[in-house]
């Protein structure tokens, strides 16, 4: 059973994910750059964790959680706009590390001192807390672990778009967005087999993956593109059961057996 200050810290993480990861399309990601733009991302973000929280009268929090999302998001685009390479691993982490960070100081010093719980946990607290979970382990997972692996594989995939020896193979062209398809699919598969106790799936799920993925390269020719496969696969696997594990300790799950 979560305590009150986990409780309100998940709503307001699952504010942030729909806000950064859900509702915030390409588009709108290129167009950040202008302010007015940014100011309505980081609007979006206030008003998500006034309504989930729904405390009414608690005005400050969601307007911090505003003022701090425009002033790091437009800091992190000044440093992408001086250094195209700005825009990495690093910066990713820094910058989600640092909304978190806010989130966790609006619970502390606002939300559990004033003794307020998210809405939903009101109306609903035999429910609402593993749901919670859930979506949040969901947001992670998919649109946000889409998002860390393409940072994670992103310098390697520089090295496989330089031009090849002429007597080299070029790779195989695969379908457009098939690959982030299939990380999405093979992490949510995890997350169910996880959370439903079925460890022998993860375990076929990881064979399989390997058979499939790896058994199509077999030249040394194109080691290079075997090695960005497993590097990918790895860092989606190991996203999976690190968040997976988290959200079953969390729902208090017993062991198998």
């Amino acid at each position: 059973m979560m305590n009150d200050f986990e409780s309100a810290l998940l709503v307001l993480l699952l504010a942030h994910l729909v806000g950064d990861f859900l509702l915030q399309p390409s588009v709108l990601i290129s167009k950040k750059k202008k302010i007015t733009w940014l100011l309505i991302h980081s609007l979006v973000h206030g008003a998500l964790a006034y309504l989930l929280m729904g405390a009414w009268n608690m005005w400050l929090p969601p307007l911090i959680i505003t003022f701090t999302h425009f002033l790091f998001d437009g800091i992190k685009n000044r440093v992408i706009s001086k250094d195209k390479k700005g825009d990495s691993l690093i910066v990713f982490v820094i910058d989600q590390a640092l909304h978190f960070i806010v989130l966790v100081l609006m619970v502390q010093f606002f939300y559990i001192p004033n003794a307020v719980l998210p809405v939903c946990l009101n109306l609903y607290p035999a429910v609402a807390a593993p749901v919670l979970l859930i979506l949040v382990g969901v947001l992670l997972l998919v649109p946000f672990g889409g998002i860390l692996i393409d940072y994670v594989t992103h310098p390697f995939q520089e090295q496989l778009h330089r031009k090849f020896h002429p007597n080299s193979l070029r790779p195989i062209e695969g379908l457009k967005e098939g690959g982030r398809i299939i990380g999405y699919l093979e992490r949510l598969l995890i997350f169910v087999f996880i959370l439903s106790g079925e460890f022998a799936g993860v375990g076929f799920l990881v064979a399989a993956k390997s058979i499939l993925r790896f058994g199509e390269i077999k030249d040394n020719e194109n080691r290079k593109q075997s090695e960005y496969i497993i590097i990918g696969t790895f860092a989606s696997f190991l996203l999976a059961f690190v968040v997976s594990l988290a959200v079953r300790s969390l729902l208090q799950v017993p062991p198998p057996g």
